[in-house]
């Protein structure tokens, strides 16, 4: 379990926090979207640095073996803060499933980070 749990962290933490570099380097090209034009700029990026520290805190407390509750703490955040943009973008796309729907895309995430927290409170914690 804890190989599993490691897996998903490193997984989430890359896709989040490779999401977060995109939203700061891409805000012209983003700001067309639908979704996305319901938001500032500066949500926007206050979105992407809480990924980047939610991203750091699920790889490092467990690493470095410091403070290690951050962890499913971090996860727990990633988890609301998607499932909030599922609803988003499930407000603007609809929920049809299409490989490309980001709906489809951040409620997995969503749930991913859910059994993280849960896997690290309840399952294997460090």
């Amino acid at each position: 379990m804890n190989i599993l749990l490691w897996i998903l962290q490193v997984m989430v933490a890359g896709v989040c926090a490779m999401g977060a570099f995109w939203r700061y380097s891409n805000w012209e090209q983003a700001s067309q979207i639908a979704s996305i034009k319901a938001m500032s700029h500066g949500m926007w990026n206050a979105i992407g640095l809480f990924e980047i520290v939610c991203s750091l805190a699920l790889i490092l407390p467990g690493l470095l073996k410091v403070k290690p509750i951050l962890t499913p703490l971090a996860a727990l955040c990633l988890a609301v803060e998607l499932l909030l943009v599922t609803g988003l973008n499930v407000h603007f796309f609809g929920f049809q499933y299409k490989p490309t729907n980001p709906a489809s895309w951040s409620f997995t995430l969503a749930v991913l980070s859910a059994f993280i927290a849960y896997g690290r409170l309840v399952l294997k914690p460090f």
